[in-house]
């Protein structure tokens, strides 16, 4: 009974062994992910604000054409 108990128990700290030694090579993969997520998301950001802002240059350009043609 005490063998069987003490055998149990070294195969417990085998394992723990093993999980602590998964659990950081976990911990990198989720930061990798975390990070491809979030240069994806700046990516998407810069491209949306790229666009806004030539969106609002054709608008001036628009109105400053607009204005000029009424005014002449």
């Amino acid at each position: 009974m005490l063998a069987s108990n003490l055998h149990l128990r070294v195969h417990w700290f085998r394992d723990r062994g093993r999980q602590s030694q998964e659990f950081p090579r976990l911990m990198v993969a989720l930061v990798i992910v975390l990070a491809l997520v979030n240069v994806s998301a700046i990516v998407l950001m810069f491209g949306d604000w790229a666009t806004m802002t030539n969106s609002m240059a054709e608008l001036e350009r628009n109105i400053t054409d607009h204005l000029t043609e009424t005014s002449h």
